[in-house]
C-alpha cells in the first residue's frame, strides 16, 4: 500500500528534526564551553602559584591544593601515576578525569603543568578524590546534569510547538476543504465563510470564484442546448415535411417548376438553420459584437415563418389574419427570425380553436392570439424557453417589447426601433 505524503506531518517532522539537531548543536558548545572555562581557570591558578616562593629539589611548596616542585619526581604519587611526564608540553594544562562528569561528580581528578621563566622550570599539580571530600575546583559539579535535562525539556517544549501551529492552522484548514466539498449552486451566491487566516480567505475566494466561472459555463452550455432543440425543431420539421413532399411529387411527376418552390423551402429551411446555430452560439458566448445587418422586411418574414409553421394548426379550427406592408429596415435577420419564429409558433401552438391575428406596420409588430375554450394544451416547456430568449435578445438590442396574457390568449407588441417614440398600437 502505497503511503501519501502529508504536508502537515512533513512539516511536524522537519521542525521536531530542526529543533532537536539546533538544541542538541547549542548542548554541545555548552559543554565545550563549560570544560574549556575550567581549564582555563585551573591553568591560569596553576601560572599564579608557580612562582610565588622560591622551590629546590626535594622540597616542594604546596599551596591549597596545588602543589609546586622543581623536577617532576618531586610531585605527589597520584599525580606521578596517572599523568606521564613525556605527554607534558610546556604551557599545557594536562589532565585525567576519573569517570563520566555529565551525570555524576568524578571518582578523582588529576591536574599538571609545566611553566617555564626565566630559565627556571616549575612543575605544578593539583587533585581531588572522593575519598578526602575535596571540594571540586577543577571539573564539573554534580549539577552539570541539569544542562541535559535542560536540552531535552527544550526539545520536548520545541516539539509541542509546532504541535499546537499545525492544530491551530489544520482546523481553518480542514474547515476550508469540508466547505469546498459541500459547495453547490445555491451556496455559490452566499458570503464566504471567515477561515481566520488572510490567505486561507483568499484561497476561499478564488476557490468560489472558478467554481462560479465553470457554473456560468455550465449553465450558458445547458441554455445553449434548451435554445438549440427549441429554435431548430421548425427548420427541422420544414425539412422533413418538404423532403418527404418533394419525394411524393417526384414520383407522381408534378412539375418542375412546384418542385423548385418545395427545394426552396427546403434550402430556406437549411439557411435558417444555420443562421439560428451561430446566432445562438452569439448570444451563448456574450460577445460584445453585432450581429451582421441587411435589409429585412419584416412584414415578407412574418408570413414566410407563418408559412413554415402553419403545420401546428392543421386539424384545428384556428382563423388566421395577416396584415403587413412592404417597409424594410437595416435589422439582424437571424435574430428577427429567432424572434417572430417564438412569437408566431407560440401563438399557434397555444391556439387549439380561435383566432390568430398578426398585424405590422413600419417597425411596429402585434400578434395576439384568442382561444375560443379555455380548455386546450400547451407546452410550457417551449412556451417558457422561447419567451426567455426572446426577452434576451429583444433586451440586448433595447427594442420595445410587451407581452401580455389576456383572457384565453395572449397579446404580443415588438418595435424594432429602439428609438421609436410611439407604440404600436398608435403607429398600426
Amino acid at each position: 500500500m502505497k503511503i501519501r505524503p502529508s504536508l502537515k506531518l512533513y512539516f511536524f517532522a522537519m521542525m521536531i528534526m530542526t529543533g532537536v539537531v539546533t538544541i542538541s548543536v547549542m548542548s554541545v558548545v555548552s559543554i565545550n564551553y563549560f570544560f574549556a572555562g575550567i581549564d582555563f581557570s585551573m591553568s591560569g591558578a596553576m601560572r599564579s602559584y608557580a612562582y610565588k616562593q622560591p622551590v629546590s629539589n626535594g622540597n616542594p611548596v604546596t599551596f591549597n591544593d596545588f602543589v609546586v616542585a622543581s623536577q617532576w619526581d618531586d610531585l605527589p604519587a597520584p599525580i606521578k601515576a596517572n599523568l606521564k611526564e613525556h605527554e607534558l608540553i610546556e604551557g599545557d594544562l594536562l589532565k585525567h578525569i576519573d569517570g563520566n562528569p555529565l551525570f555524576a561528580k568524578p571518582k578523582a581528578g588529576y591536574f599538571a603543568m609545566k611553566v617555564s621563566r626565566d630559565g627556571q622550570v616549575r612543575y605544578v599539580s593539583s587533585m581531588f578524590t572522593r575519598e578526602k571530600n575535596t571540594r571540586l575546583t577543577a571539573g564539573p559539579p554534580p549539577e552539570f546534569l541539569y544542562i541535559i535535562l535542560i536540552a531535552l525539556v527544550a526539545i520536548a517544549l520545541f516539539s509541542l510547538v509546532p504541535y499546537f501551529i499545525l492544530r491551530n492552522v489544520a482546523s481553518p484548514v480542514e474547515k476550508l476543504i469540508a466547505w469546498a466539498t459541500q459547495l453547490n449552486k445555491e451556496q455559490l451566491s452566499q458570503p464566504i465563510p471567515d477561515f481566520y487566516y488572510s490567505e486561507l480567505n483568499s484561497l476561499a475566494t478564488m476557490v468560489q470564484s472558478s467554481l462560479q466561472s465553470v457554473q456560468e459555463s455550465l449553465e450558458r452550455e445547458q441554455r445553449f442546448l434548451g435554445y438549440a432543440s427549441h429554435e431548430l425543431r421548425t427548420p427541422i420539421a420544414v425539412t422533413r415535411t418538404n423532403t418527404e413532399l418533394l419525394r411524393k411529387m417526384m414520383l407522381k411527376n408534378i412539375s418542375q417548376e412546384k418542385q423548385l418552390q418545395v427545394l426552396e423551402r427546403i434550402e430556406r429551411a437549411s439557411f435558417t438553420m444555420t443562421d439560428l446555430t451561430e446566432t445562438l452560439l452569439w448570444l451563448n458566448r456574450q460577445s460584445d459584437k453585432s450581429m451582421p445587418i441587411k435589409p429585412v422586411s419584416i412584414g415578407l418574414l412574418s408570413k414566410q415563418l407563418l408559412e413554415e409553421l402553419s403545420y401546428l394548426i392543421n386539424g384545428k379550427m384556428v382563423e388566421v389574419t395577416v396584415e403587413t406592408d412592404e417597409t424594410t429596415y437595416l435589422l439582424p435577420e437571424a435574430l428577427c427570425r429567432i424572434i417572430l419564429t417564438n412569437l408566431i409558433r407560440n401563438a399557434l401552438q397555444h391556439t387549439s380553436e380561435g383566432t390568430v391575428a398578426i398585424k405590422q406596420s413600419d417597425a411596429c409588430l402585434i400578434i395576439s392570439n384568442q382561444n375560443v375554450t379555455s380548455s386546450h394544451k400547451s407546452d410550457e416547456l417551449g412556451f417558457g424557453l422561447g419567451l426567455e430568449l426572446t426577452e434576451r435578445l429583444v433586451q440586448h438590442y433595447g427594442w420595445q417589447y410587451q407581452n401580455v396574457t389576456t383572457n384565453n390568449g395572449h397579446y404580443v407588441e415588438i418595435n424594432f426601433c429602439s428609438d421609436a417614440n410611439v407604440t404600436c398600437k398608435e403607429a398600426i
